[in-house]
């Protein structure tokens, strides 16, 4: 269903809380994620509820309003800790299952090798070996010239076989 669409007393009415009340609504929003960016994000989503709450129904938010802007607030505030504790969850069952996989010691070499190497070569290597990308296609994932593709696979060979050959740190010495 469409969203309503907005006229100028909505418009106003919500400009007018929003110059009253959106920085006291942003500091405690930032006080309660403890994130000054997550913040911001979470007093505008106070304020696009509000909107809609306006836009369906124009006496929907009466004086005084703090409260219901508080209150949704801190409800924004309790869902996003659940989803980042989901989340987190999510991210240490994968974590686990990954260390718990045993890598055969060559395939641990490789990858001990390829994080040695510095991240665009390493990712040159992953796209063009791993991938199976042509030297042009890493070009452009990466919004290189092809003859940086070409300089960066040939100086990942040659340290990738210093590793391999022995010289752990990816140098002779």
């Amino acid at each position: 269903m469409p969203e309503p669409a907005a006229t100028p007393a909505v418009d106003q009415a919500l400009a007018a809380i929003y110059a009253r009340e959106g920085t006291r609504l942003v500091a405690l929003a930032r006080v309660l994620s403890g994130d000054l960016d997550a913040g911001e994000d979470l007093a505008q989503e106070v304020f696009i509820r509000a909107l809609r709450a306006l836009q369906r129904d124009p006496e929907y938010l009466y004086e005084p309003v703090w409260p219901w802007l508080r209150t949704t607030l801190v409800r924004l505030v309790i869902e996003r800790r659940r989803r980042l504790r989901r989340e987190m969850s999510r991210l240490l069952r994968l974590d686990r299952a990954a260390a718990a996989t045993e890598w055969p010691m060559a395939s641990a070499d490789v990858a001990a090798a390829l994080a040695s190497l510095p991240p665009r070569m390493r990712a040159c290597v992953v796209l063009r070996y791993c991938e199976d990308l042509s030297t042009l296609d890493v070009a452009n994932t990466l919004g290189c010239a092809p003859g940086t593709v070409v300089v960066q696979l040939r100086e990942a060979r040659k340290r990738l076989r210093l590793w391999l050959d022995g010289g752990e740190d990816g140098t002779d010495g």
